[in-house]
């Protein structure tokens, strides 16, 4: 059977898109209500590893993440950070997986579940910049006296990494790293020969 031509698989690609959008912002929309307390549980744990005393909070409400600590006065004021602005990238990554011809051959499915496990991971990772950072920058004598002056420019640089080039570059990466052979094909680039 001949191969398809990459401009027939362009075609291809083009026309499952709009419905490949529509199955993964479906998709997206049922598994918030599992992904979002889990993500936050995440979150959690992992700000509070190697912490002493173990005070950050990630407390799941809604669509958001409230985020602040155990050991500050009950009228400090928690952050608000929506769940959307941290989980929405897996409907552009599942849009273009989905929409893609061929992905489910080979090992497809394996690769589309390793991929979908690192967006998680920089999920995870995104809130908890979000929390350290906001301990390390928010919180007046107390962030100061805790956090020098190169941790918070590390916690303030990783929140923004995580935020936006994380956020919008991961997806297209995580396409192209897990079918790299198809993508290439599809915009008319060859893979090089290996050796």
């Amino acid at each position: 059977m001949p191969s398809r031509t990459p401009n027939a698989d362009l075609r291809t690609f083009l026309k499952r898109l709009p419905l490949a959008l529509a199955a993964a912002i479906a998709i997206w929309f049922a598994v918030r209500p599992m992904y979002n307390p889990a993500l936050c549980a995440s979150a959690q744990w992992l700000a509070r590893f190697g912490e002493f005393p173990a005070a950050s909070l990630v407390v799941h409400q809604g669509n958001n993440a409230l985020l602040g600590r155990s050991d500050m006065r009950a009228t400090s004021e928690w952050l608000k950070v929506p769940l959307t602005q941290i989980d929405f990238n897996l409907v552009p990554f599942l849009a273009l997986v989905f929409a893609l011809p061929g992905w489910l051959a080979g090992r497809g499915w394996r690769r589309l579940l390793a991929a979908v496990g690192v967006l998680a991971a920089s999920h995870v990772l995104g809130l908890v910049w979000q929390i350290k950072a906001l301990e390390a920058l928010s919180m007046g004598p107390w962030s100061r006296a805790t956090y020098s002056s190169l941790a918070r420019n590390v916690y303030g640089t990783l929140r923004y990494f995580f935020d936006i080039p994380v956020t919008f570059a991961l997806p297209l990466v995580l396409w192209v790293g897990a079918y790299p052979e198809k993508v290439f094909k599809l915009v008319g680039f060859s893979l090089p020969a290996k050796r």
